[in-house]
Protein backbone atom coordinates (compact mmCIF):
# COMPACT_ATOMS: atom_id res chain seq x y z
CA UNK A 1 0.00 0.00 0.00
CA UNK A 2 2.86 2.37 0.83
CA UNK A 3 4.43 1.70 -2.56
CA UNK A 4 1.21 2.64 -4.37
CA UNK A 5 0.96 5.79 -2.27
CA UNK A 6 4.53 6.72 -3.21
CA UNK A 7 3.78 6.23 -6.91
CA UNK A 8 0.63 8.36 -6.68
CA UNK A 9 2.54 11.10 -4.91
CA UNK A 10 5.23 11.09 -7.59
CA UNK A 11 2.57 11.34 -10.29
CA UNK A 12 0.85 14.23 -8.55
CA UNK A 13 4.09 16.15 -8.27
CA UNK A 14 4.86 15.50 -11.91
CA UNK A 15 8.08 13.68 -10.98
CA UNK A 16 7.20 10.19 -12.10
CA UNK A 17 8.29 10.38 -15.74
CA UNK A 18 11.38 12.42 -14.86
CA UNK A 19 12.40 9.92 -12.21
CA UNK A 20 11.94 6.94 -14.49
CA UNK A 21 13.89 8.68 -17.23
CA UNK A 22 16.82 9.39 -14.90
CA UNK A 23 16.87 5.77 -13.74
CA UNK A 24 16.67 4.65 -17.37
CA UNK A 25 19.45 7.05 -18.39
CA UNK A 26 21.78 6.23 -15.51
CA UNK A 27 21.36 2.47 -15.95
CA UNK A 28 22.26 2.98 -19.61
CA UNK A 29 25.26 5.16 -18.79
CA UNK A 30 26.68 2.71 -16.25
CA UNK A 31 26.10 -0.49 -18.19
CA UNK A 32 25.63 0.82 -21.75
CA UNK A 33 29.22 0.60 -23.07
CA UNK A 34 29.61 -3.05 -22.09
CA UNK A 35 26.08 -3.82 -23.28
CA UNK A 36 27.08 -2.40 -26.65
CA UNK A 37 30.14 -4.68 -26.77
CA UNK A 38 28.14 -7.77 -25.77
CA UNK A 39 25.25 -7.06 -28.17
CA UNK A 40 27.57 -6.35 -31.09
CA UNK A 41 29.54 -9.55 -30.48
CA UNK A 42 26.31 -11.51 -30.07
CA UNK A 43 24.96 -10.18 -33.38
CA UNK A 44 27.91 -11.65 -35.26
CA UNK A 45 27.84 -14.83 -33.15
CA UNK A 46 24.38 -15.51 -34.62
CA UNK A 47 25.77 -15.74 -38.17
CA UNK A 48 29.32 -16.87 -37.32
CA UNK A 49 28.91 -20.29 -38.96
CA UNK A 50 27.63 -18.57 -42.07
CA UNK A 51 30.65 -16.21 -42.09
CA UNK A 52 32.93 -19.25 -42.09
CA UNK A 53 30.93 -20.73 -44.95
CA UNK A 54 31.13 -17.48 -46.91
CA UNK A 55 34.94 -17.31 -46.81
CA UNK A 56 35.94 -20.98 -46.59
CA UNK A 57 35.34 -23.00 -49.80
CA UNK A 58 35.91 -26.26 -47.90
CA UNK A 59 32.63 -25.76 -46.04
CA UNK A 60 30.65 -25.45 -49.27
CA UNK A 61 29.25 -28.65 -50.76
CA UNK A 62 26.54 -30.08 -52.96
CA UNK A 63 23.05 -30.51 -51.59
CA UNK A 64 21.42 -33.90 -51.43
CA UNK A 65 20.28 -36.74 -49.19
CA UNK A 66 22.55 -37.26 -46.20
CA UNK A 67 24.54 -40.50 -46.36
CA UNK A 68 25.86 -41.10 -42.85
CA UNK A 69 27.54 -44.39 -43.74
CA UNK A 70 29.65 -42.91 -46.53
CA UNK A 71 30.71 -39.94 -44.40
CA UNK A 72 31.81 -42.37 -41.68
CA UNK A 73 33.66 -44.81 -44.00
CA UNK A 74 35.34 -42.19 -46.19
CA UNK A 75 36.73 -40.45 -43.12
CA UNK A 76 38.42 -43.56 -41.73
CA UNK A 77 39.78 -44.45 -45.16
CA UNK A 78 41.83 -41.24 -45.12
CA UNK A 79 42.34 -40.45 -41.41
CA UNK A 80 43.07 -43.56 -39.41
CA UNK A 81 44.99 -41.54 -36.80
CA UNK A 82 41.77 -39.78 -35.76
CA UNK A 83 38.69 -40.89 -33.90
CA UNK A 84 35.40 -39.58 -35.25
CA UNK A 85 33.19 -38.46 -32.35
CA UNK A 86 30.33 -36.45 -33.87
CA UNK A 87 28.71 -35.99 -37.27
CA UNK A 88 26.27 -33.14 -37.95
CA UNK A 89 24.11 -32.90 -41.04
CA UNK A 90 24.45 -29.71 -43.15
CA UNK A 91 23.07 -26.56 -41.46
CA UNK A 92 21.67 -25.19 -44.69
CA UNK A 93 21.60 -26.07 -48.38
CA UNK A 94 25.08 -25.85 -49.86
CA UNK A 95 26.80 -26.61 -46.53
CA UNK A 96 29.10 -29.57 -45.95
CA UNK A 97 28.68 -32.14 -43.20
CA UNK A 98 30.31 -30.76 -40.05
CA UNK A 99 32.03 -33.41 -37.92
CA UNK A 100 34.40 -33.49 -34.96
CA UNK A 101 37.39 -35.79 -34.72
CA UNK A 102 39.96 -36.26 -31.98
CA UNK A 103 43.58 -36.82 -32.95
CA UNK A 104 45.18 -39.92 -31.43
CA UNK A 105 48.55 -38.14 -31.63
CA UNK A 106 48.08 -34.67 -30.07
CA UNK A 107 44.66 -35.41 -28.43
CA UNK A 108 43.21 -32.20 -29.92
CA UNK A 109 39.77 -31.88 -31.47
CA UNK A 110 39.56 -30.98 -35.17
CA UNK A 111 36.73 -29.97 -37.48
CA UNK A 112 36.00 -32.20 -40.45
CA UNK A 113 33.98 -31.11 -43.48
CA UNK A 114 32.59 -33.79 -45.80
CA UNK A 115 30.36 -34.07 -48.84
CA UNK A 116 26.92 -35.20 -47.56
CA UNK A 117 26.21 -37.29 -50.67
CA UNK A 118 29.55 -38.91 -51.57
CA UNK A 119 31.03 -38.82 -48.08
CA UNK A 120 34.38 -37.51 -49.42
CA UNK A 121 36.38 -35.55 -46.86
CA UNK A 122 36.79 -32.01 -48.14
CA UNK A 123 38.94 -30.70 -45.32
CA UNK A 124 40.14 -31.34 -41.79
CA UNK A 125 40.85 -28.11 -39.95
CA UNK A 126 41.64 -26.54 -36.62
CA UNK A 127 38.91 -26.28 -34.02
CA UNK A 128 39.54 -22.53 -33.99
CA UNK A 129 37.61 -20.55 -36.58
CA UNK A 130 35.35 -17.49 -36.83
CA UNK A 131 32.47 -19.34 -35.17
CA UNK A 132 34.66 -20.27 -32.20
CA UNK A 133 35.90 -16.70 -31.81
CA UNK A 134 32.46 -15.10 -31.72
CA UNK A 135 30.90 -17.83 -29.60
CA UNK A 136 33.60 -17.60 -26.93
CA UNK A 137 33.66 -13.80 -27.08
CA UNK A 138 29.92 -13.43 -26.67
CA UNK A 139 29.25 -16.35 -24.34
CA UNK A 140 31.99 -15.75 -21.78
CA UNK A 141 34.09 -12.82 -23.01
CA UNK A 142 37.08 -15.19 -23.16
CA UNK A 143 37.13 -15.14 -19.35
CA UNK A 144 38.33 -18.45 -17.93
CA UNK A 145 39.52 -19.28 -14.43
CA UNK A 146 41.08 -22.64 -13.58
CA UNK A 147 39.94 -24.06 -16.94
CA UNK A 148 36.33 -23.12 -16.17
CA UNK A 149 34.34 -20.74 -18.31
CA UNK A 150 31.60 -20.26 -15.71
CA UNK A 151 32.93 -16.93 -14.37
CA UNK A 152 32.91 -15.52 -17.89
CA UNK A 153 29.43 -16.86 -18.62
CA UNK A 154 28.21 -15.32 -15.37
CA UNK A 155 29.86 -11.97 -16.20
CA UNK A 156 28.14 -11.76 -19.59
CA UNK A 157 24.81 -13.24 -18.52
CA UNK A 158 24.34 -10.85 -15.59
CA UNK A 159 24.21 -7.98 -18.07
CA UNK A 160 20.76 -9.31 -18.91
CA UNK A 161 19.59 -7.69 -15.64
CA UNK A 162 20.48 -4.05 -16.51
CA UNK A 163 19.21 -4.66 -20.04
CA UNK A 164 15.86 -5.79 -18.59
CA UNK A 165 15.78 -2.76 -16.27
CA UNK A 166 16.51 -0.39 -19.16
CA UNK A 167 13.70 -1.96 -21.22
CA UNK A 168 11.12 -1.73 -18.41
CA UNK A 169 12.03 1.86 -17.56
CA UNK A 170 12.15 2.85 -21.22
CA UNK A 171 8.69 1.42 -21.88
CA UNK A 172 7.40 3.23 -18.77
CA UNK A 173 8.88 6.55 -19.93
CA UNK A 174 7.50 6.30 -23.46
CA UNK A 175 4.07 5.01 -22.55
CA UNK A 176 1.76 4.96 -25.58
CA UNK A 177 4.53 6.33 -27.81
CA UNK A 178 6.14 2.89 -27.72
CA UNK A 179 3.59 1.79 -30.34
CA UNK A 180 4.85 4.35 -32.86
CA UNK A 181 7.51 2.92 -35.16
CA UNK A 182 8.12 5.90 -37.48
CA UNK A 183 9.79 9.07 -36.31
CA UNK A 184 11.02 12.27 -37.88
CA UNK A 185 14.80 11.89 -38.10
CA UNK A 186 15.65 15.32 -39.43
CA UNK A 187 17.18 16.86 -36.32
CA UNK A 188 19.75 18.77 -38.40
CA UNK A 189 19.62 21.86 -36.20
CA UNK A 190 19.29 20.02 -32.93
CA UNK A 191 21.61 17.13 -32.18
CA UNK A 192 19.64 16.29 -29.07
CA UNK A 193 16.53 15.77 -31.21
CA UNK A 194 18.51 13.68 -33.66
CA UNK A 195 19.80 11.35 -30.92
CA UNK A 196 16.36 11.25 -29.33
CA UNK A 197 14.61 10.28 -32.56
CA UNK A 198 17.30 7.75 -33.47
CA UNK A 199 17.17 6.15 -30.05
CA UNK A 200 13.37 5.98 -30.09
CA UNK A 201 13.23 4.53 -33.59
CA UNK A 202 15.87 1.89 -32.97
CA UNK A 203 14.53 1.01 -29.52
CA UNK A 204 10.95 0.65 -30.70
CA UNK A 205 12.03 -1.77 -33.40
CA UNK A 206 14.12 -3.84 -31.03
CA UNK A 207 12.63 -3.68 -27.53
CA UNK A 208 10.71 -6.98 -27.85
CA UNK A 209 13.85 -8.64 -29.22
CA UNK A 210 15.89 -7.04 -26.41
CA UNK A 211 13.43 -8.44 -23.87
CA UNK A 212 13.96 -11.95 -25.27
CA UNK A 213 17.74 -11.51 -25.13
CA UNK A 214 17.61 -10.14 -21.57
CA UNK A 215 15.42 -12.95 -20.22
CA UNK A 216 17.43 -15.73 -21.88
CA UNK A 217 20.67 -14.07 -20.73
CA UNK A 218 19.39 -14.00 -17.15
CA UNK A 219 18.44 -17.65 -17.52
CA UNK A 220 22.05 -18.50 -18.42
CA UNK A 221 23.12 -16.86 -15.15
CA UNK A 222 20.51 -18.88 -13.23
CA UNK A 223 21.87 -22.07 -14.77
CA UNK A 224 25.30 -21.32 -13.29
CA UNK A 225 23.85 -21.70 -9.79
CA UNK A 226 21.13 -24.19 -10.64
CA UNK A 227 22.12 -26.38 -13.61
CA UNK A 228 19.41 -28.31 -15.41
CA UNK A 229 18.80 -31.82 -14.09
CA UNK A 230 20.84 -34.64 -15.55
CA UNK A 231 19.39 -36.57 -18.44
CA UNK A 232 17.29 -39.53 -17.40
CA UNK A 233 16.63 -41.85 -20.27
CA UNK A 234 13.84 -44.33 -20.50
CA UNK A 235 13.81 -47.58 -22.39
CA UNK A 236 11.00 -48.59 -24.65
CA UNK A 237 10.44 -52.36 -24.41
CA UNK A 238 8.09 -52.33 -27.39
CA UNK A 239 11.13 -51.96 -29.65
CA UNK A 240 13.83 -54.58 -29.69
CA UNK A 241 16.37 -55.36 -32.39
CA UNK A 242 18.04 -58.43 -30.95
CA UNK A 243 19.30 -60.89 -33.53
CA UNK A 244 18.03 -58.92 -36.49
CA UNK A 245 19.75 -59.93 -39.67
CA UNK A 246 19.79 -56.58 -41.43
CA UNK A 247 22.24 -54.92 -39.05
CA UNK A 248 25.88 -55.54 -39.95
CA UNK A 249 27.66 -53.32 -37.44
CA UNK A 250 28.44 -49.63 -37.11
CA UNK A 251 30.78 -49.59 -40.10
CA UNK A 252 27.97 -49.57 -42.60
CA UNK A 253 24.66 -49.25 -40.72
CA UNK A 254 24.41 -45.70 -39.41
CA UNK A 255 21.83 -44.95 -42.10
CA UNK A 256 19.85 -47.89 -40.78
CA UNK A 257 19.86 -46.49 -37.23
CA UNK A 258 18.86 -42.99 -38.30
CA UNK A 259 15.96 -44.43 -40.28
CA UNK A 260 14.89 -46.50 -37.29
CA UNK A 261 15.10 -43.47 -34.99
CA UNK A 262 12.66 -41.55 -37.19
CA UNK A 263 9.97 -44.09 -36.33
CA UNK A 264 10.53 -43.97 -32.56
CA UNK A 265 9.58 -40.33 -31.94
CA UNK A 266 6.73 -38.71 -33.81
CA UNK A 267 8.04 -36.13 -36.29
CA UNK A 268 11.68 -36.88 -35.37
CA UNK A 269 14.30 -35.53 -37.81
CA UNK A 270 17.86 -36.77 -37.11
CA UNK A 271 20.55 -34.12 -37.49
CA UNK A 272 23.43 -35.29 -35.27
CA UNK A 273 25.10 -38.64 -34.67
CA UNK A 274 27.39 -38.99 -31.64
CA UNK A 275 29.74 -41.98 -31.52
CA UNK A 276 30.43 -42.70 -27.85
CA UNK A 277 32.79 -45.68 -27.83
CA UNK A 278 33.59 -45.18 -24.14
CA UNK A 279 30.00 -45.99 -23.16
CA UNK A 280 29.40 -48.26 -26.16
CA UNK A 281 26.67 -45.93 -27.45
CA UNK A 282 25.49 -44.37 -30.68
CA UNK A 283 23.36 -41.35 -29.88
CA UNK A 284 21.05 -39.86 -32.51
CA UNK A 285 19.92 -36.29 -31.82
CA UNK A 286 17.24 -34.44 -33.71
CA UNK A 287 14.37 -31.97 -33.71
CA UNK A 288 10.66 -32.63 -34.09
CA UNK A 289 7.83 -30.93 -35.94
CA UNK A 290 5.64 -28.18 -34.52
CA UNK A 291 6.79 -26.54 -31.30
CA UNK A 292 9.81 -28.87 -31.34
CA UNK A 293 11.63 -26.39 -33.61
CA UNK A 294 12.15 -24.17 -30.57
CA UNK A 295 14.15 -26.90 -28.82
CA UNK A 296 17.77 -27.66 -29.56
CA UNK A 297 18.41 -31.01 -31.17
CA UNK A 298 19.78 -32.66 -28.04
CA UNK A 299 16.33 -32.29 -26.53
CA UNK A 300 15.57 -35.58 -28.29
CA UNK A 301 18.11 -38.40 -27.98
CA UNK A 302 17.76 -41.99 -29.11
CA UNK A 303 20.59 -44.28 -27.99
CA UNK A 304 21.62 -47.56 -29.59
CA UNK A 305 24.21 -50.15 -28.69
CA UNK A 306 27.43 -49.40 -30.57
CA UNK A 307 28.10 -52.98 -31.57
CA UNK A 308 24.71 -54.64 -31.97
CA UNK A 309 22.50 -51.70 -32.90
CA UNK A 310 19.97 -52.67 -30.20
CA UNK A 311 17.87 -49.87 -28.77
CA UNK A 312 19.19 -48.67 -25.42
CA UNK A 313 16.98 -45.72 -24.52
CA UNK A 314 14.77 -42.86 -25.69
CA UNK A 315 14.98 -39.40 -24.20
CA UNK A 316 12.70 -36.40 -24.80
CA UNK A 317 13.03 -33.13 -22.91
CA UNK A 318 9.25 -32.58 -23.08
CA UNK A 319 8.83 -35.67 -20.89
CA UNK A 320 10.99 -34.21 -18.08
CA UNK A 321 10.31 -30.90 -16.30
CA UNK A 322 9.96 -27.17 -16.96
CA UNK A 323 13.56 -26.42 -15.91
CA UNK A 324 15.00 -28.74 -18.55
CA UNK A 325 12.52 -27.53 -21.19
CA UNK A 326 13.47 -23.88 -20.63
CA UNK A 327 17.14 -24.84 -20.77
CA UNK A 328 16.69 -26.48 -24.18
CA UNK A 329 14.61 -23.58 -25.49
CA UNK A 330 17.02 -20.83 -24.37
CA UNK A 331 19.77 -21.34 -26.97
CA UNK A 332 17.61 -21.54 -30.13
CA UNK A 333 15.65 -18.46 -29.08
CA UNK A 334 18.67 -16.46 -27.86
CA UNK A 335 20.65 -17.04 -31.06
CA UNK A 336 17.70 -17.12 -33.45
CA UNK A 337 18.49 -20.55 -34.92
CA UNK A 338 15.02 -21.96 -34.26
CA UNK A 339 13.75 -20.93 -37.72
CA UNK A 340 16.89 -21.57 -39.74
CA UNK A 341 18.75 -19.03 -41.83
CA UNK A 342 15.80 -16.62 -42.08
CA UNK A 343 15.47 -16.12 -38.33
CA UNK A 344 19.25 -15.90 -38.00
CA UNK A 345 19.33 -12.97 -40.43
CA UNK A 346 16.46 -11.32 -38.55
CA UNK A 347 18.22 -11.82 -35.20
CA UNK A 348 21.48 -10.48 -36.63
CA UNK A 349 19.72 -7.36 -37.94
CA UNK A 350 17.83 -6.78 -34.69
CA UNK A 351 21.08 -7.29 -32.75
CA UNK A 352 22.78 -4.53 -34.73
CA UNK A 353 19.75 -2.28 -34.25
CA UNK A 354 19.87 -2.91 -30.49
CA UNK A 355 23.62 -2.20 -30.40
CA UNK A 356 23.24 1.18 -32.08
CA UNK A 357 20.13 1.96 -30.00
CA UNK A 358 22.40 1.66 -26.95
CA UNK A 359 24.91 4.06 -28.54
CA UNK A 360 22.23 6.63 -29.39
CA UNK A 361 20.78 6.29 -25.89
CA UNK A 362 24.15 7.05 -24.31
CA UNK A 363 24.45 10.25 -26.33
CA UNK A 364 20.90 11.24 -25.48
CA UNK A 365 21.51 10.66 -21.78
CA UNK A 366 24.68 12.75 -21.86
CA UNK A 367 22.76 15.68 -23.36
CA UNK A 368 19.62 15.46 -21.20
CA UNK A 369 20.89 14.66 -17.73
CA UNK A 370 21.19 17.88 -15.70
CA UNK A 371 24.70 19.20 -15.14
CA UNK A 372 24.50 18.70 -11.38
CA UNK A 373 24.26 14.95 -11.93
CA UNK A 374 27.26 14.68 -14.27
CA UNK A 375 30.24 12.67 -13.06
CA UNK A 376 33.57 14.38 -12.56
CA UNK A 377 36.18 14.07 -15.29
CA UNK A 378 38.27 11.94 -12.95
CA UNK A 379 35.41 9.47 -12.42
CA UNK A 380 34.69 9.46 -16.14
CA UNK A 381 38.31 8.77 -17.09
CA UNK A 382 38.59 5.98 -14.51
CA UNK A 383 35.44 4.36 -15.92
CA UNK A 384 36.84 4.51 -19.45
CA UNK A 385 40.13 3.03 -18.26
CA UNK A 386 38.28 0.19 -16.50
CA UNK A 387 36.24 -0.52 -19.65
CA UNK A 388 39.32 -0.84 -21.82
CA UNK A 389 41.15 -2.91 -19.20
CA UNK A 390 38.28 -5.41 -19.23
CA UNK A 391 38.26 -5.38 -23.04
CA UNK A 392 42.04 -5.87 -23.13
CA UNK A 393 41.78 -8.76 -20.66
CA UNK A 394 39.14 -10.33 -22.86
CA UNK A 395 41.17 -10.03 -26.05
CA UNK A 396 44.22 -11.44 -24.26
CA UNK A 397 42.09 -14.41 -23.18
CA UNK A 398 41.06 -14.75 -26.81
CA UNK A 399 44.71 -14.84 -27.84
CA UNK A 400 45.37 -17.62 -25.30
CA UNK A 401 42.43 -19.61 -26.62
CA UNK A 402 43.64 -18.99 -30.16
CA UNK A 403 47.10 -20.31 -29.22
CA UNK A 404 45.52 -23.40 -27.66
CA UNK A 405 43.28 -24.36 -30.56
CA UNK A 406 44.54 -22.71 -33.73
CA UNK A 407 46.68 -24.36 -36.33
CA UNK A 408 50.24 -23.18 -36.94
CA UNK A 409 49.20 -20.92 -39.78
CA UNK A 410 45.46 -20.16 -39.51
CA UNK A 411 43.53 -19.28 -42.60
CA UNK A 412 43.85 -15.70 -43.74
CA UNK A 413 40.10 -15.05 -43.68
CA UNK A 414 39.95 -15.92 -39.95
CA UNK A 415 42.64 -13.33 -39.19
CA UNK A 416 40.86 -10.81 -41.41
CA UNK A 417 37.42 -11.22 -39.82
CA UNK A 418 38.73 -11.16 -36.26
CA UNK A 419 40.98 -8.16 -36.90
CA UNK A 420 38.22 -6.24 -38.70
CA UNK A 421 35.69 -6.87 -35.94
CA UNK A 422 38.17 -6.02 -33.18
CA UNK A 423 39.28 -2.83 -34.95
CA UNK A 424 35.68 -1.73 -35.54
CA UNK A 425 34.77 -2.48 -31.92
CA UNK A 426 37.66 -0.46 -30.48
CA UNK A 427 37.20 2.37 -33.02
CA UNK A 428 33.44 2.68 -32.40
CA UNK A 429 34.01 2.68 -28.63
CA UNK A 430 36.61 5.44 -28.96
CA UNK A 431 34.21 7.53 -31.09
CA UNK A 432 31.37 6.89 -28.64
CA UNK A 433 33.47 7.87 -25.64
CA UNK A 434 34.78 10.98 -27.40
CA UNK A 435 31.27 12.16 -28.33
CA UNK A 436 29.96 11.28 -24.90
CA UNK A 437 32.72 13.26 -23.23
CA UNK A 438 32.05 16.28 -25.45
CA UNK A 439 28.34 16.11 -24.67
CA UNK A 440 29.05 16.05 -20.95
CA UNK A 441 31.78 18.64 -20.58
CA UNK A 442 31.59 20.99 -23.57
CA UNK A 443 29.81 23.63 -21.56
CA UNK A 444 30.67 22.35 -18.14
CA UNK A 445 34.18 23.53 -17.27
CA UNK A 446 33.56 23.52 -13.54
CA UNK A 447 33.61 19.73 -13.38
CA UNK A 448 37.09 18.37 -12.95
Amino acid sequence: MKIFNLVSILKKKGLSKSLFFRLHAWTGIIFGPMLYVICLGGSFAVISNEIDWLFNPNIKSQSGDMNWDLVYKKFYESYSDYELTTMKSPRHKGFAVHSYARSKIDKKTYRVFSNPVSGEVQSIESFWNVQRFFRSFHRRFFITFQNSGRPGILFVSLYGIPLLIVIILGVRVQGKKILKLVYNLRGNRNNKKLFSNSHLLLSNWSWVFALIIALTGIWYAIEIFKPPPSIKTKTNPSFSYDNHSDYGGINDKINYLTNVSSSLINGFKPDTVRLDKKNDLIQIHGKTDGLGIFLRSRANIIAFDYGTGNLRSIYRTVDTNSHKIISDIADPIHFGVWGGLYTQVIWFTLGLILSFAVMAGLMLAAKRIPVRYHPSKLAFNCSVLLLFLVLFYSLYGGYEEYSRYAETDPKLYIKFVIFTFSAFLVFSLCILIKLFRLALYKNNKRLS
